[in-house]
Formats: structure tokens, sequence, C-alpha cells
């Protein structure tokens, strides 16, 4: 590392000693990730805790969380998605190694396909350029930039090969600045400006039996997951439970039968909290299935994503009620994009 910027503060990471700097104003995570430490995190809103490190010297200032009602972090704790360095810190991120890895970079990418396979959600295929040094692993997300600066994040969905493509799946929100923009109007040939790799929603190695969990359009990490370690999945047992209101919300499942014969060994539960007469499967909260089919999660990992509600439900259930443990429950909860 270059010697200190003089107008900026330093970073410590204990025990295994990285450091980076961070320019005033600017959050502890973002300039993590510019310097390629990837320091636990998932929404980046301050609504998830996820990325709760402890302050082991310095001071920061936490800004407000992007959803209303939500605390601040406890004295000592640092969330690092909403917390700017106020001197050189130091914190506890004994997960985070001394070298810096991926780096994030903002580059062009050409949309070069555009489908809507249902009423409310379209995929968007783009093209990176080799050169942009994008590269991106399993289960991460990017933000594309709008002409004002802001930043919608969206997860890849297909698995890294090489060729700089990357896939999103964009539900529609009415109203939404960027949701109903790409459903209703976005056509191969546009370029777009992105950012990223971003997330630690990564598969960890292990043998424990496997859990996925989603809601919505959280399926696309997991879709990258599946695409990726498929038969790691399978050796481990892994379990899709994907909740949505009816079927259709289930929009990259024909059928259950040719789902699962898209990812030998790994089984799918559809759970739909809106089914009609007609449906015979599953009903109700998505986390309320795992639990009556699986009582007991101690020796399980999950892997979750999707809407936040889902998520902390999912979260606090299975730890107090069915026994796994908290450092096996790996979320990528994200802010509704709009």
């Amino acid at each position: 590392m270059s010697e200190q910027t003089p107008e900026n503060f330093i970073v410590e990471l204990s025990p295994n000693g990285g450091r980076f700097e961070c320019a005033p104003g600017q959050t502890i995570l973002d300039a993590a990730l510019a310097a390629g430490y990837w320091l636990p995190h998932s929404c980046r809103a301050g609504s998830c805790d996820t990325c709760h490190l402890t302050l082991l010297g310095g001071s920061v200032q936490h800004a407000a969380p992007v959803a209303e009602g939500t605390p601040l972090p406890p004295e000592g704790i640092c969330r690092t998605c909403r917390a700017s360095a106020c001197s050189n810190v130091m914190l506890d991120a004994p997960n985070v190694p001394k070298d810096p890895g991926q780096r994030v970079v903002a580059t062009g990418a050409k949309v070069v396909q555009v489908d809507r396979p249902s009423h409310d959600v379209v995929t968007v295929r783009l093209q990176v350029p080799a050169s942009s040094g994008f590269r991106f692993q399993a289960g991460q997300y990017a933000n594309v930039i709008m002409k004002d600066g802001a930043r919608r994040h969206y997860s890849m969905a297909n698995a890294p090969d090489g060729d700089g493509m990357i896939e999103w799946h964009i539900r529609r929100m009415e109203g939404g600045r960027f949701s109903t923009h790409a459903y209703d109007k976005l056509k191969a040939g546009v370029m777009l400006r992105i950012e990223g790799p971003y997330g630690t929603f990564l598969l960890h190695p292990g043998d424990a039996p496997i859990v996925l969990l989603a809601s919505g359009t959280g399926y696309a990490p997991i879709a990258a997951l599946l695409k990726t370690h498929g038969a790691e999945l399978a050796r481990r047992g892994a379990v899709l439970y994907w909740g949505g209101r009816v079927f259709a919300d289930l929009y990259a499942v024909e059928s259950v039968a040719a789902w699962e014969a898209l990812y030998p060994g790994v089984r799918i539960v559809p759970v739909l909290s809106e089914a009609g007469p007609e449906w015979t499967g599953r009903t109700g909260f998505v986390h309320a299935a795992v639990l009556a089919d699986l009582p007991d999660l101690s020796r399980h990992e999950v892997y979750a994503c999707g809407n936040p509600l889902m998520i902390d439900a999912a979260r606090s259930s299975f730890t107090s009620q069915a026994g796994l443990p908290a450092d096996k429950f790996f979320a990528d909860a994200f802010v509704i994009n709009t």
C-alpha cells in the first residue's frame, strides 16, 4: 500500500493485518471493497446487520439507515455500510485475510438479450468487455449506475464463464426508476454503466446438508450457485424452497420435474402464499415450510436470499426453534430495487 494520503484515514483489520485508506465521508465498506477487502455485508442500506464489526480503536460516524425506524448499532459496533471514519480505525475482522483480493470496477456493459418470462420479471443478459477486469463469483451482484449516479443492484444469475457475460433477473416495481424501464423498454444493443462485483453470498466448502431459500427474484444468486456448484450441492443433499404468491411468480420453474432435471440431485419445493384451490402443493410462508420438513437444522447450512422480512423471519426461527448455528445462516437480504 502507498503511504497514507494526508486527508484520508487508515482502517486496519485485526487480527490478520489488512489495511486500507478511507476518505472523509466515504463509507468504510466502500473503501474496503475498492481496495479489494471483502468485509461481510449484504443489504448495504443499514437494515440487515450483516456488516457489523467490533470497533477496536478509533472513532466512526454513522449515517442514518435507509430504512426508517432501523436503530443505530450498539456502542462499540461499526456498521461498515453506513459508517465513515473520523480518525484512524481498527476493526475486528477475523475472517478477512491480510492481502487484498477481488477489486470492484466500473465499466460499460452492452445489453445482448432481454426476455420476459413472467408478467413482472425481465431477464437481462449483458456483455462486459474482457479488458474491463470485471470478474465475479457465483452469488455476487453488481450495480447499474443511472445517469444521475443513483444505483440499483442485481445479483448475477449465471455461472462465471470468463467471457464477460452476466445475467440479471429484475422484478418490475410500479413507479420504479430502473425496474419499470428494464421491463417496459429495455432492448438489446443498449449500453449500461455497471459497477461491481459486490457481495459475499458464496458457497462455503464442507459436508453439511444445505437448504437454499428464496423468495421472488432472490432466486437469481441461488441460480448462479446451482449452475456453478450443482454437483457439490447435489452431493450435500441441497433442497431449494422457493416462495411466491402464485406459481407464475416462480418464473424459472416450468414444472418441478423439469427443474429437477436441470439440477440432478437437488430437490425443489415450491411454496405459494396465495395459491388458488387448484394448487395441491405447499402453501403459506416459505420459511415455515422449511421448519415443518426440517425441525432439526443443527447440522445444516442455510443460504437465503430475498425479501428482508423473509430473511429476518427465517434467521430468527431457524436459530431459535431448529437449532441452526447462527454462523451457518448465510443471507443476501436486499432492499427492494426500484
